[in-house]
């Protein structure tokens, strides 16, 4: 009795079996077809939008949290550091004063004669208008001459019935807000423009962050309901 050939074997010849099923259409084709996103940073983008706004909410009250802080701390500020008119005029501060703290000096305001247009040489008042409501006023005393600047918000002291004492925060001429208006607002009325000169910011006192301390507070919160939102919800729908 004779054995059978082996699988494959025919009439002494190989023959090939191919086991392929070649109307199956590739699994793994399919696969990155309809699931696969290639790597890279718009295939994270578009699967993480959701995280991406999160985010985003966190960074924009992140920035206004710490604008907040930073005024809450000058808020709580008590009296301020005196700085006499000798000092300023050695240019030698009191020792541990830096830019932003709250200062005292005492002098009479320098202007011109002619007070009925400021911000012309005859003034000596130098005046920075932008986005229509906000103006600055900025004069010298005169027991410092230029070696220091007043600036005044919104409107200018009673010069006729001027105050002796300035209270504010600590600033220069090239720290100031809207640096280039302020340049040509100090040229034009004839005040020295260099960048070092110190600034009291008379309009910026304690008290008056003191107001808007409930505003900083409700930022504060923002924030922090940011975060622990950012945390709890991740990457899921707002409505969902």
């Amino acid at each position: 009795m004779n054995a059978a050939p082996p699988l494959g074997l025919h009439s002494g010849k190989l023959r090939t079996v191919d086991t392929r099923n070649n109307n199956q259409t590739s699994t793994l084709g399919r696969y990155e077809d309809d699931h696969y996103d290639p790597p890279g940073l718009g295939a994270w983008i578009r699967r993480n939008p959701w995280l991406l706004v999160r985010l985003g909410m966190v960074m924009i009250f992140t920035f206004c949290a710490y604008l907040a802080a930073a005024n809450l701390s000058f808020g709580l500020v008590g009296d301020p550091t005196v700085i006499t008119a000798e000092q300023i005029n050695r240019g030698e501060l009191p020792a541990g004063i830096e830019q932003g703290d709250y200062v005292e000096v005492r002098g009479t305001p320098s202007v011109g004669s002619e007070l009925r247009v400021l911000g012309t040489p005859e003034s000596e008042v130098g005046v920075v208008s932008r986005y229509t409501s906000a103006n600055y006023f900025y004069f010298r005393l005169k027991n410092t001459a230029d070696n220091l600047l007043i600036q005044k918000a919104q409107a200018p002291p009673d010069f006729e019935n001027p105050p002796n004492v300035f209270r504010g925060k600590l600033a220069t001429v090239g720290t100031v807000i809207f640096y280039d208006t302020t340049q040509q607002g100090l040229k034009q009325a004839g005040l020295p423009t260099r960048e070092t000169i110190p600034v009291i910011e008379s309009s910026d006192t304690p008290q008056y962050y003191r107001q808007l301390f409930p505003a900083y507070l409700i930022i504060i919160s923002l924030w922090l309901l940011s975060v622990i939102y950012l945390l709890w919800r991740k990457n899921k729908p707002f409505l969902d």
